[in-house]
């Protein structure tokens, strides 16, 4: 179940209209006339898109008081999983107002879309006093939502069907003048309750059926970090090293071999990784990658350099471990057993499918919604290695 109960919206007077004493007291007593322009302005609604999104269970908290103020800012964000966000403007890290003026959705990580926000988006616009205009001593807040995929994309949609925000209409500034209350919004204001509860419904409904069935690989990278991460894999050995050609191959282990990994990302700085093949070099890493760049049939390398794998606009990487034997062969078969690699091939040679470069899911959403039993998997391995 969402936890959101059949009778929404619910806690009257539980969300705190979050304006000074006099502008409420003017506001419930000396306007008791006024009309919400249709749509309201987002940022005068800010005390209602918290009570939705409290009722949503999502963490308002967690960046709240962490003004986004320049690049190391960006560092704090989650690298390894994006989904719905709001950006909001308040005067100070412990401010209870909050101004939204922009929501989002981003399929790559939170970190790696603010960079891009910094580039040429909402932060840039901020950063370089470009908005808002004529306004001064706010800073730039944001809310990063559990949501992603399909589901974030229909709350978004909600929220842009009903409010006007700033930085999505093209408005250069917001209007601070009052804050409507949360209750007094939610008696004036047209909003979809029932279509916002059943998609959360939904979305926990939907994840039960997945919940036995594998997970394409690539959607699943955030989780397979994390297991490697539980495992001591140094993931970052090779992490910006792409494997563009037959010499790239060389810098990999001649002495050893183990457990591996390839997979593809946009670029050699992208924290967005899309695993498509596991094995077990029981050699070396070198000797068995030269084999999948010259193997005519099971060369996965030379399948993508040639083109004939068409993985546009992404390159390979690897991770080598350094576990090997019946240890090696627990993890790839809770990797192959839990999830869908595209790059497992069938018998005749084929690619089981096309890389799926849609919403990756969170490490924590994996854990908490499908059966993947992990943790024996960490047992397993600690017992072979004694």
């Amino acid at each position: 179940s969402s936890g959101i109960n059949a009778e929404w919206p619910l806690r009257p007077g539980g969300q705190s209209s979050n304006i000074c004493i006099r502008k409420l007291l003017n506001f419930l007593f000396g306007s008791q006339n006024i009309e919400m322009e249709k749509p309201p302005k987002a940022e005068k609604c800010g005390p209602f898109i918290e009570l939705v999104l409290d009722e949503l269970k999502c963490n308002l908290d967690l960046h709240d008081k962490e003004k986004i103020e320049n690049e190391d800012d960006l560092k704090k964000f989650p690298g390894h999983h994006g989904g719905l966000y709001i950006f909001y403007m308040k005067p100070d890290g412990g401010s209870d107002l909050r101004y939204p003026v922009y929501v989002g959705v981003t399929k790559q990580s939170f970190k790696e879309r603010f960079q891009r926000h910094a580039t040429h988006g909402v932060i840039h616009e901020v950063w370089n006093g470009k908005f808002p205009t004529a306004l001064d001593g706010l800073g730039l807040y944001v809310y990063c939502t559990h949501y992603h995929g399909d589901v974030a994309k229909r709350i978004k949609s909600i929220l842009l069907e009903t409010f006007d925000f700033a930085l999505k209409n093209g408005r250069s500034t917001i209007d601070i003048s009052e804050s409507y209350p949360a209750e007094w919004t939610k008696r004036n204001l047209e909003f979809p309750w029932e279509e916002l509860k059943k998609i959360a419904d939904g979305e926990d409904e939907e994840e039960e059926m997945r919940k036995k069935k594998k997970i394409p690989s690539e959607k699943g990278g955030h989780f397979i970090r994390f297991l490697l991460d539980e495992l001591n894999c140094n993931i970052d050995m090779y992490d910006q090293e792409q494997i563009k050609d037959p010499d790239d191959v060389n810098k990999f282990p001649a002495h050893y071999g183990g457990l591996y990994l390839f997979y593809m990302k946009p670029n050699p700085t992208s924290d967005v990784r899309y695993p498509i093949y596991v094995g077990v070099a029981k050699k070396s890493f070198r000797e068995r990658f030269q084999r999948q760049a010259n193997d005519n049939f099971t060369g996965i390398l030379g399948k993508i350099w040639s083109g004939e794998f068409k993985f546009e606009g992404h390159g390979v990487y690897a991770v080598c471990t350094h576990h090997q034997g019946p240890a090696a062969q627990a993890i790839k078969k809770l990797l192959l057993d839990s999830f869908h690699f595209p790059l497992k091939r069938n018998r005749r040679g084929q690619l089981r499918r096309e890389l799926d470069t849609s919403e990756q899911l969170p490490a924590e959403h994996v854990k908490d919604n499908y059966d993947i039993p992990w943790k024996e998997c960490l047992e397993k391995v600690a017992a072979a290695g004694q």
